[in-house]
């Protein structure tokens, strides 16, 4: 990847910073996750490339994974906050209270891929509706693919689940698994994993491409095919950084980043979703699908989730409607 430097090492910062010219700006791209997460080779990796490549030696854009500057998921938000990354892949499930409106779009049976949670995710942001934003800035927000619910033992309804211990990725998934008669869960993919191999936990809310990428087939023989929402992703960058940018370097980095490249991780998770469903199926994973029937039949009767999501946030009426107009709105071509 040219220009782009995938690091991780002090050392290698102080040669940057060293080396390079005064004016030039080192930042800090880090995430959790491996290199060959999705988000990171999909996402994260072509912004970091375009930006590099227009910007030329104005700026360093310099890769840490795999938890290299900080490898607890929980912690994210406050590493990049605080500066000690610059930017950051944030999971609001996994930052309990910061960024509550946004998990409207982990609602069930609303959004049906990753590129329409992706685009829809965004626009929400864009009204400006949104609270728990004020302390960093916002590269771009995007979803991966639905979720779904993979299991040590394959169920065939979401009544068949109930008193069963899920999985889940925060408050609102919480909702909704306790909607169901299910114990949630709030744990880490790994911790996740782990809990299913123990026996202490029957099964975990999970998108395809995460199942994949921290191993959970492993300890699941098979999946519920419900769209259960999809949860959202935050590309974050340090307040205090980003306002010492130059007008220029700012519009180039929201250039690329933004809608166009929510679209694009969104396209990328439902592209290799896709691959991964049709492997999984040659392996003999079980998967029940949930037909437009019985879509309908689970909206009517677990529609409390969204009235106490709604009853639970700040102005949550308001983000509920507008995120559902704008699902309306994307799905009539606007």
């Amino acid at each position: 990847m040219r220009n782009v430097v995938i690091g991780t090492t002090a050392a290698a910062l102080v040669a940057l910073a060293a080396g390079g010219a005064a004016s030039q700006t080192l930042i800090r791209v880090a995430s959790f996750t491996p290199e060959g997460a999705v988000g990171v080779q999909n996402v994260i990796l072509p912004w970091m490339e375009a930006v590099q490549e227009e910007l030329g030696d104005q700026v360093e854009m310099v890769g840490f994974w795999g938890g290299s500057l900080g490898p607890n998921p929980f912690d994210q938000y406050e590493l990049v906050r605080d500066g000690v990354i610059d930017v950051a892949w944030v999971l609001p499930g996994y930052t309990p209270g910061q960024f509550a409106d946004l998990q409207v779009t982990e609602l069930p049976f609303t959004v049906e891929s990753g590129v329409e949670g992706s685009i829809v995710a965004w626009r929400l942001f864009e009204t400006g509706i949104l609270t728990g934003f004020e302390d960093v800035h916002v590269v771009t927000v995007w979803t991966p693919d639905v979720t779904n619910i993979h299991l040590v033992d394959p169920a065939e309804s979401l009544e068949a689940l109930e008193g069963t211990s899920l999985r889940t990725a925060g408050a609102t998934q919480a909702i909704f698994v306790e909607a169901i008669g299910a114990a949630p869960q709030t744990l880490g993919s790994v911790e996740a994993n782990e809990a299913m191999g123990r026996g202490t936990i029957d099964g975990q809310l999970q998108g395809w491409t995460g199942m994949n990428t921290f191993g959970g087939f492993a300890v699941s023989n098979g999946a519920y095919r419900v769209p259960l929402g999809a949860s959202p992703f935050v590309l974050l960058m340090n307040k205090d950084l980003w306002e010492s940018l130059s007008p220029t370097v700012q519009e180039v980095i929201m250039r690329h980043g933004g809608e166009s490249l929510a679209a694009r991780g969104g396209q990328a998770y439902d592209r290799i979703t896709q691959g991964i469903v049709e492997e999984q199926v040659a392996d003999g994973y079980v998967i029940h699908q949930a037909d437009a029937d019985d879509i309908a039949r689970y909206q009517g009767a677990y529609g409390e989730v969204y009235d106490r999501w709604i009853a639970e946030n700040l102005n949550g009426q308001e983000i509920f409607d507008t995120y559902m107009q704008l699902i309306a709105e994307y799905r009539a071509g606007n």
